[in-house]
C-alpha cells in the first residue's frame, strides 16, 4: 500500500509517492520537512504521521486552520515539531507526550484552547511554547485552568442574571402600559355611559386647570 503526500505551495503542486513500511519507497528516506512561510492553508493532513522517520518538521508561518493530527503521534523519531503562528484550533492532543525524542515543541500564537498535556517532553517545555494562545491552560503558562473555568461560569452566569433582568423590566413596563390603557379605556366608558359623571369629570378638569394657571401666574 502506497502513501501519497500532496502540497499546493507557492503556485507549485507537488505529490510524493511513497511505498508502504515493508518496502523501500521516496518517504522511507525523509527526516526533516520545513514548509515555513509557504502560506499554505487548509488542514494539516493526517498522512503526515505516516511519515515514520521524520525527525524535524515545520509548518510555521502559515495559515493552517485545523487541529492537530492525533496522527503525529505515530512519529516516535521527532525531535523538533514546529507549527506557530497559524490558526490551528482545538486541544493538543494529549498522545503526542509519547514522543519520548521530542526536544522542540512550538505551537506558540494559534487558537489552542483546555489545558496543556503533561508528561513525559511535555514537563520541558517552557511558557515561550505555548504564547498567544489565550485559552490555553495549565503549566507551564502561568494561567490556572481552575480560574479560567470560574471566569467561564461567572461570564455564563451573568449572561442569565442580566437576561432576568431584562424579562422582568419588560414585564413591569408591559403591566404598567396594560394598566394604563385599561384605566383609560374605563374612564371614556364612562363618560359615555354616564351624562352626570361626565360632567363631574369635565368640571374637575377645568378646576385644575384653572388652579394650576394661577399657580403659574
Amino acid at each position: 500500500m502506497s502513501v501519497v503526500i500532496q502540497f499546493a505551495a507557492k503556485q507549485r503542486y507537488d505529490s510524493y509517492i511513497g511505498s508502504s513500511e515493508f518496502s523501500e519507497g521516496t518517504l522511507d528516506y525523509m527526516y526533516g520537512l520545513d514548509l515555513s512561510s509557504n502560506e499554505l492553508s487548509g488542514a494539516i493532513p493526517a498522512e503526515l504521521g505516516d511519515l515514520s522517520k521524520l525527525r524535524t518538521m515545520n509548518l510555521s508561518r502559515n495559515f493552517l486552520a485545523s487541529s492537530i493530527p492525533d496522527s503525529f503521534s505515530k512519529l516516535k523519531d521527532m525531535e523538533s515539531l514546529d507549527l506557530s503562528y497559524n490558526m490551528l484550533h482545538g486541544t493538543i492532543p494529549h498522545q503526542l507526550t509519547n514522543l519520548t525524542s521530542l526536544a522542540v515543541f512550538n505551537v506558540s500564537y494559534n487558537n489552542l484552547s483546555v489545558i496543556i498535556p503533561q508528561g513525559g517532553q511535555f514537563n520541558t517545555f517552557s511558557e515561550e511554547s505555548y504564547l498567544g494562545n489565550p485559552l490555553l491552560c495549565g503549566p507551564p503558562i502561568n494561567r490556572s485552568c481552575e480560574a479560567k473555568k470560574n471566569s467561564e461560569e461567572a461570564d455564563n452566569g451573568g449572561g442569565e442574571e442580566d437576561d432576568e433582568a431584562i424579562i422582568d423590566m419588560m414585564v413591569f413596563y408591559w403591566n404598567t402600559a396594560s394598566t394604563c390603557v385599561a384605566a383609560l379605556i374605563g374612564i371614556l366608558v364612562l363618560m359615555c355611559i354616564d351624562c352626570s359623571w361626565r360632567l363631574a369629570w369635565l368640571s374637575l378638569v377645568d378646576a385644575f386647570i384653572a388652579s394650576a394657571k394661577s399657580m403659574l401666574s
